[in-house]
């Protein structure tokens, strides 16, 4: 049997569907910077303090915006939506472990550039 979903729920599981989709910005844009035998330095001077990393933290950010818009999605969830919870939970996780990770990677990027000016 199926069941007709009215046009806002039709459009917050689209608006989810396409943050997973989105998601994860931080894993995918931010870089950290070079490991143990890579270059670590840039000689073209493109990167300033010539170490090539992200050290802006604007995607970070980004996911804990978005992180804290689906908490707050969930948090409006009736007891009978427990599948639109159990979702909605996951996309958290992943913009968390997300923002988690960018803010780890930017925060390595701005110790190696300040190492490298000294």
């Amino acid at each position: 049997m199926l069941r007709r979903r009215g046009p806002a729920r039709s459009l917050a599981a689209a608006g989810l569907a396409f943050a997973m989709v989105a998601g994860s910005c931080s894993i995918a844009l931010v870089d950290g910077p070079p490991g143990m035998g890579e270059a670590d330095h840039d000689p073209t001077g493109r990167y300033e303090g010539g170490v090539p990393c992200t050290s802006s933290r604007t995607w970070p950010i980004v996911d804990a915006v978005v992180l804290l818009a689906t908490l707050v999605k969930v948090a409006n969830y009736g007891e009978d939506q427990r599948d639109e919870t159990l979702s909605g939970l996951l996309g958290a996780a992943a913009f968390g472990i997300s923002a988690w990770i960018g803010h780890q990677r930017t925060s390595a990027c701005r110790d190696a550039r300040a190492t490298a000016v000294r």
